[in-house]
């Protein structure tokens, strides 16, 4: 029999926009011991560890399988280790350095690349998801007299929210690029 694997699950809602909380977050259970071994959707599973101080930083970037060696090449020979990918947020870990907080962007311009490059793509999706709306809302209206209004009929509630959700996240990316861009306030 092998050793049982002493592991914890966390359920966790993270923003793109407050990614620096979530990095913040794992290294705080890196802290007491619990080492991230993968991320999904809003989950988190971690094993338990020596309790150490490791940086977690995400990367967002949409790779070809031609660019994924390269890609995750630059960063292991920066130190970095790949973690894992959730819809194309790539998390890497270090472990901290006394008197260094270590990085994965050199400089405000690549920060606000990676929030660029989810704000492109976000946009590209956008009109999609706009059309399909227009769409079921032009519906025929159900028959005459049923219990629901149409606009709460066939999903059109959760289409709503979804655009909405979409619109939201936009636009607060586009509020963080431009907090990057004029950066910190004395």
């Amino acid at each position: 029999m092998g050793a049982e694997r002493d592991e914890r699950v966390e359920w966790r809602l993270f923003w793109a926009w407050n990614d620096a909380d979530e990095e913040s977050w794992l290294r705080e259970m890196a802290r007491q011991g619990w080492h991230l071994r993968r991320a999904a959707l809003f989950r988190y599973v971690f094993d338990r560890g020596e309790p150490a101080d490791i940086v977690y930083k995400l990367d967002y970037h949409v790779l070809a399988r031609k660019d994924r060696g390269e890609y995750l090449g630059l960063f292991r020979a920066a130190g970095w280790e790949h973690v894992g990918e959730v819809a194309s947020w790539h998390y890497f870990r270090t472990p901290a350095t006394a008197g260094s907080d270590p990085d994965i962007f050199s400089d405000t311009a690549s920060r606000v690349a990676k929030y660029t490059r989810l704000l492109l793509f976000l946009l590209i999706l956008l009109p999609i998801f706009v059309n399909s709306l227009v769409t079921l809302l032009a519906r025929p209206r159900p028959v005459e007299g049923g219990a629901l209004p149409a606009i709460l009929t066939g999903g059109k509630v959760a289409h709503v929210l979804l655009v909405g959700l979409w619109l939201y996240a936009v636009a607060r990316i586009g509020v963080h690029i431009r907090r990057l861009q004029r950066g910190p306030r004395a």
